[in-house]
């Protein structure tokens, strides 16, 4: 024990060079993700930048108190336990004063008792149900407007667009706009966990109504599907605020992007990075 602590006393440069390399690591991670975050354009974008800054900052804060510990345990605790351990050892007794006894009496053979094990009666094992991936018939609204789109993403293709359905033609600022998307997952997996953005835009080009998530509600991330599965993909857009006021024609388009990098969107196999599904009437 004591060779330990004399060790942990000489060599506790190596943690503090491990403690600062990592603070260097995270604090560089940290000013990325807050560059990030100022380059993201959707909402969930940034809030993921803004969680990678947290758990950055956080991890330079742990290796700070870790080099703090170490240092005040190798300089004031570890060296007097050290000390106290070395006089607190006992000094040998030499060998040549020790008269050894040997005792001659046989001692009696010692006897087991062979425990007797009751036989187990044989347990039933169930046999696991395959994953089901059916949606209740109850959470598939019934749409005014729907249509086959059969768009596959990616280059190689991993999901393909099926279609849509749409909760009314007409839609009115006061509440949020149905989408329903039908994804099939094809004999590539998806590298990484897109999310679906669906926006509303106005006949100029504005983004007045929008929803980015993860697939099912967030529930079915993309790289756990299997090759032939189909999955309902409810989105409810709300309206942007200062477009509450608008009136006339709008366009729904759809698509994916990573989360993890900003503006890295999926493209299509015609190589556009959305598809645009069905035109509207945002009424009064």
């Amino acid at each position: 024990m004591t060779i330990l602590l004399r060790w942990l006393v000489d060599y506790a440069w190596i943690f503090y060079i491990g403690c600062i390399f990592g603070a260097i690591f995270y604090t560089v991670r940290a000013l990325i993700a807050h560059r990030d975050r100022g380059l993201a354009l959707f909402t969930l974008e940034r809030e993921t930048a803004t969680s990678r800054v947290v758990r950055a900052w956080a991890m330079v804060l742990i290796l700070v108190f870790i080099g703090a510990a170490i240092f005040i345990s190798a300089n004031f605790i570890l060296p007097d336990l050290y000390d106290e351990m070395s006089i607190g050892t006992p000094t040998p007794i030499p060998l040549a004063s020790v008269t050894p006894t040997v005792d001659l009496t046989p001692s009696p053979t010692p006897t087991f008792a062979v425990p007797t094990v009751a036989p187990t009666s044989a347990v039933s094992v169930p046999t696991p149900q395959p994953r089901s991936t059916a949606v209740p018939a109850t959470s598939v609204p019934v749409g005014a407007l729907s249509g086959d789109v059969r768009v596959r993403f990616g280059n190689p293709a991993f999901v393909e667009l099926v279609s849509y359905s749409l909760s009314a033609v007409e839609v009115t600022t006061a509440q949020p706009i149905q989408l329903t998307l039908t994804w099939r997952a094809l004999e590539g997996r998806s590298p990484v966990n897109y999310v679906v953005f669906t926006h509303l835009r106005s006949s100029d080009g504005n983004i007045i109504a929008q929803h980015d998530g993860l697939p099912g509600g967030g529930d079915r991330p993309m790289m756990e599907w299997s090759s032939g599965e189909t999955v309902v993909d409810v989105h409810s857009m709300g309206f942007v605020e200062e477009y509450r006021g608008y009136t006339g024609p709008a366009t729904i388009i759809v698509g994916l992007y990573n989360p993890e990098a900003v503006g890295e969107r999926v493209t299509t196999s015609a190589g556009v990075d959305y598809v645009t599904l069905v035109a509207v009437n945002v009424v009064p």
